[in-house]
């Protein structure tokens, strides 16, 4: 047999040539789908829900307005660009380390400045509370955080003292609410599960109503400050400040948020329970 014409020959190697080539291009065509970004894939960056719950508790006819960074933070439908005394609101906002808060009172010359620190790896609210400084017209910060109370079976409680009074260790007393008897009913008996708690912690309390006062060095002071009766409910988280009753006054109050945490005159008796259960939370800090 003759041997095959070499252009036979070429035109065989070049068919084998163009298939190959296919196949080389449908491979790649597979790894650019292999290796699509991150984003449209499994992993994907961590994200962290976490609330900023501002509480004022300087004692000023003037409210408060506020900067993050240079850029109004309080520029939203809840706050209506400033806060007033006894009030707290939830700011529409991340904060990240280093930020810095600006707080101005309007209507009188006082600032400050809170640098946010360290923040919690998870969900979480954080509080922070804007007061006078003892023996100074200047502003001053308490921070806290709540974990997040998704889920939970008990309402987080944050217990913070702001008024500048003689007392040396005040406490919140709590105890579990009795309904008063109605009119020609007779009034029962009953035993109440009473808890001291200090101030300036954040505490996971068992879901029901509560009678709230304050000890001043173990004396009861509630013909001073008015009693608040609290209703808790799960999964919430709750905030108790002492503070001053008014600008001009001398006198302490207590302040409560969300302001549906506030038991109505009518509200039914609540059952008897062991409330407090634990310390649960810790402070976001501010950089020196």
């Amino acid at each position: 047999a003759l041997p095959a014409p070499s252009g036979a020959l070429a035109l065989g190697l070049g068919s084998l040539g163009a298939a190959s080539a296919a196949a080389l291009e449908r491979g790649r065509n597979e790894a650019r789908k292999m290796l699509r970004p991150l984003s449209d894939g499994l992993v994907k960056p961590l994200h962290m829900d976490q609330k900023l719950l501002v509480c004022n508790a300087y004692p000023s006819d003037y409210p408060i307005t506020a900067d993050k960074n240079g850029q109004d933070l309080l520029a939203d439908a809840e706050t209506k660009g400033s806060i007033a005394f006894q009030e707290c609101r939830y700011v529409q906002s991340t904060l990240q380390k280093q930020d810095r808060l600006d707080f101005d009172i309007t209507g009188i010359d006082v600032h400050g400045t809170f640098e946010v620190g360290d923040l919690p790896n998870s969900d979480a609210v954080l509080l922070l509370v804007l007061e006078k400084r003892e023996d100074s017209p200047m502003l001053s910060f308490q921070s806290f955080a709540f974990p997040s109370a998704s889920g939970r079976r008990d309402a987080q409680v944050a217990v913070i003292n702001t008024f500048k009074g003689n007392a040396t260790e005040p406490r919140l007393k709590m105890e579990d609410y009795i309904a008063p008897a109605a009119p020609g009913k007779e009034k029962r008996t009953v035993a109440r599960r009473t808890e001291q708690l200090n101030f300036n912690r954040v505490y996971s309390v068992e879901e029901g109503e509560y009678s709230a006062s304050i000890l001043d060095d173990g004396h009861d002071s509630a013909n001073v400050s008015p009693t608040k009766v609290l209703k808790l409910h799960k999964g919430t988280n709750n905030v108790v400040l002492r503070m001053q009753s008014g600008p001009d006054s001398t006198g302490e109050s207590i302040v409560v948020f969300p302001k549906n945490s506030i038991h109505s005159a009518a509200a039914r008796t609540a059952p008897l329970s062991a409330f407090l259960a634990a310390l649960v939370a810790a402070v976001f800090t501010a950089a020196a």
